[in-house]
């Protein structure tokens, strides 16, 4: 049987010896400490069974010991006994209050002692018995929950990463077959898969944080893109050990995505035209009768042409309706139509000036995303600016350029209105998330723009970040494209003035 051990601190020589001598036939193994902090020092490494604590001592009395021993989470389960000379009531609830189990008055008798001793130590085993099966209650919750959830990927690691259990579906998502050893770290294995989305949000893995988790699959010709959704949680709250559940949520983030890009594009191509109809009509019905017959024909021809426009729009959501994927659309783009796409939302949003550069070097292969999906991408940053701009008529600059050895453009959306706090550049690209509240009041929507603009620019394969202009008021957006497979020789282009 393994002998418990006994740790007495008394700075009294004698005392020390007399408590010896009353335990020699106890079969325990005994430390002895004169002072504080010699007793702190055997208790860390010896963890005793129990403590024989003299309350009076010099530099730090027993008081003081047992608040440091409850203070240290590895110590703070040892019994303490503390012996004493004192007979006073403040004295006893002192002690109790300072953390101590057991309080023995001086002179004490030795069988009494030896009793309460006994008695301490078999409560302390008791004691340890059911943190032995409270933490085996706890691995098999974890794993009754994990069989349970089964449907969903879990795995448990500890507090260095290191995967202790992986069920068949978290090793399908990280590449590990079914009997390959659990080695590397899992955000390792994640990141050799997947994009760690948003990077901000893994800094302090597995450490919990306020933002949502997402280890992304870009979409490829050979794939659909994928979203998982990744949380932690500690099931037992003594436990050392992390679940993490990874959810597919693909099909929610996409039909987010879609609902808001065809929201975007129904507002926008179906609005001007309508207009133009109602507003013909509205008159030839209300002067029918007065209004000339050229007058007429050349109101008839304006609601005409809104009538074909009406047309056109609703055909590009038709084509929007069967696109089933984004990055390898038949409507596919190159840089050289940004300054098409920005004179047209720069006229349609009324805003005064916008400034293209478009980098020399750049060619003409296509992008890995969609015109549609770049259009309403800009139109969401345009919007922004317009709405973040202290008169609401913000001047932007588009610059692009290409970064050959990522195979990817980089195209960085600036304006000049306000500067946003650190806080709120960590937080704008969250979903339901609207930093303009703070500035403006409240907004109409739900915060969701942003969020799907990074949503986008993942799914193809991209990053984004946002940040504020170094050299005057305004916010920067920075978006990275890469380039599709194919590949075609082009041209250059240089400044270029888009005016409304």
């Amino acid at each position: 049987m393994e002998q418990n051990i006994v740790l007495i601190v008394d700075d009294d020589e004698q005392m020390r010896l007399l408590l010896i001598e009353i335990m020699a036939h106890l079969n325990l193994r005994l430390l002895a400490a004169q002072r504080g902090d010699q007793a702190l020092q055997l208790a860390r490494q010896y963890q005793p069974d129990l403590i024989l604590l003299d309350v009076m001592m010099p530099d730090m009395d027993g008081f003081e010991v047992c608040r440091l021993l409850r203070d240290d989470p590895k110590l703070a389960q040892i019994p303490v006994v503390m012996i004493t000379g004192l007979h006073d009531r403040e004295a006893k609830l002192r002690g109790f209050e300072a953390g101590a189990d057991e309080f023995i008055t001086k002179p004490f008798d030795p069988g009494e002692l030896q009793a309460r001793i006994n008695t301490v130590l078999r409560l302390n085993r008791y004691r340890r018995l059911l943190n032995e099966q409270a933490r085996v209650n706890a691995e098999r919750a974890r794993f009754e929950w994990v069989v349970e959830k089964s449907d969903n990927a879990y795995l448990i690691i500890n507090r260095n990463d290191q995967i202790v259990y992986a069920n068949p579906r978290a090793r399908i998502y990280l590449g590990l077959g079914a009997d390959e050893p659990l080695a590397q770290p899992f955000r390792a294995l994640a990141a050799h898969r997947y994009r760690l989305a948003p990077p901000e949000a893994w800094e302090n893995w597995p450490d919990s944080t306020d933002l949502q988790r997402f280890l992304v699959h870009p979409e490829t010709l050979r794939s659909a893109e994928q979203w998982l959704s990744v949380e932690t949680a500690v099931v037992h709250p003594v436990d050392d050990q992390i679940v993490v559940t990874i959810r597919d949520v693909t099909a929610q983030i996409t039909a987010q995505r879609d609902m808001w890009t065809f929201h975007t594009v129904i507002s926008h191509k179906l609005r001007t035209p309508l207009v133009s109809i109602i507003g013909g009509l509205n008159i030839l019905h209300d002067n029918m009768d007065q209004i000339d017959r050229a007058i007429a024909r050349n109101i008839a021809s304006i609601a005409l042409s809104g009538a074909h426009r009406l047309q056109h729009a609703i055909d590009d959501i038709l084509h929007y309706v069967r696109s089933p994927g984004d990055a390898h659309h038949m409507d596919t783009c190159t840089v050289f139509d940004l300054p098409t796409l920005l004179s047209s939302l720069s006229q349609d949003l009324g805003m005064q000036t916008v400034s293209v550069y478009l980098d020399p070097a750049l060619d003409t292969r296509r992008l890995r995303i969609s015109r549609r999906s770049l259009e309403v991408v800009l139109r969401e940053l345009c919007e922004n600016a317009i709405k973040f701009h202290p008169n609401h008529s913000p001047g932007v600059t588009v610059r692009v350029d290409a970064d050959l050895a990522r195979d990817q453009v980089r195209l960085i959306f600036c304006d000049d209105g306000i500067h946003l706090p650190p806080d709120q550049l960590r937080k704008v690209w969250q979903p339901y998330y609207q930093a303009e509240r703070s500035f403006t009041g409240q907004v109409e929507g739900m915060g969701l723009g942003l969020a799907q603009v990074a949503r986008v620019i993942l799914a193809v394969g991209g990053s984004y970040q946002m940040r504020n202009r170094p050299d005057r008021p305004g916010i920067c957006v920075e978006l990275r494209i890469p380039f599709a497979e194919e590949q075609a020789q082009g041209s250059v282009i240089g400044l270029t003035e888009l005016s409304s």
